[in-house]
């Protein structure tokens, strides 16, 4: 709850943790683990051990915001390319209505911007 998960792209109310589908496991491995009880439920809060695990959670979190604006970026593109791709046609009606091309020039006008457009996603 102290780490602003808002800096990893996450939304996070004041005081609490961040909301979303989100699973945090800690696993310590260690010969000697320094457990709170003799049920080994929780681990002893040593300071070592909290940095740790504070510096451990904000590697995470950043590598969690580079695939969430990744996949962000991927969902804006195809978004964009998908309106554009419903567009096309109209462009070539339109272009032949106003300059007066046949059928055959509104298709080659259609093939070349879709082809401009597949070029420029690559």
């Amino acid at each position: 709850m102290q780490t602003n998960w808002r800096n990893y792209s996450l939304s996070q109310p004041r005081g609490s943790l961040p909301l979303g589908p989100l699973t945090i496991v800690v696993h310590m491995a260690s010969v000697w683990v320094p457990f709170t009880s003799e049920s080994k439920e929780a681990i002893a809060s040593y300071p070592e051990i909290e940095e740790q695990i504070v510096k451990a959670l904000q590697d995470c979190g950043r590598k969690l915001k580079i695939y969430l604006s990744h996949r962000r970026r991927e969902t804006d593109e195809q978004r964009k390319h998908d309106y554009i791709t419903t567009y096309i046609p109209h462009i070539g009606i339109g272009l032949r209505e106003l300059l007066g091309f046949s059928e055959k020039e509104e298709q080659n006008v259609v093939q070349t911007l879709t082809g401009l457009l597949e070029r420029h996603r690559e």
